[in-house]
């Protein structure tokens, strides 16, 4: 196989105008003992794009290149019936897997989303569940 083979996109939930101020940022991973860069973490909270997810961009990608794996991240709040919607979207448009955002640290503690809901262990028991 030439080319890539796979990409995430990151993240996506079914209503990006809940998220205010989601330019990108990226920390830097150092050695704890040299305190030597050796990698970069993406802290961007969610994309902008005004696309929903399932939307036509995910079913372009698969359609151009079917045999590249194409991982959704994926972020809701903490209401069933949105991630049912989140992720049977993101199927029907061709995503391979998914990547459960449950540690955004800017992730709309309000609403239970991010960083919230992943240091709740019986929140994402009950997330992963459905």
């Amino acid at each position: 196989m030439k080319g890539w083979g796979a990409v995430i996109c990151k993240t996506v939930s079914l209503d990006a105008s809940k998220v205010i101020n989601v330019q990108p940022r990226y920390a830097r991973l150092r050695t704890a003992e040299s305190e030597e860069i050796i990698g970069w973490r993406n802290i961007e909270l969610s994309a902008t794009a005004p696309s929903k997810p399932g939307s036509t961009k995910f079913k372009q990608i698969k359609d151009k290149y079917p045999d590249g794996i194409l991982i959704a991240s994926i972020m809701e709040e903490f209401r069933k019936d949105a991630w049912i919607e989140i992720v049977e979207r993101c199927q029907d448009a061709g995503v391979d897997g998914f990547e459960c955002n449950f540690s955004c640290p800017h992730g709309l503690p309000e609403r239970r989303m991010g960083s919230a809901m992943g240091e709740s262990p019986e929140i994402l028991k009950e997330v992963c569940g459905w």
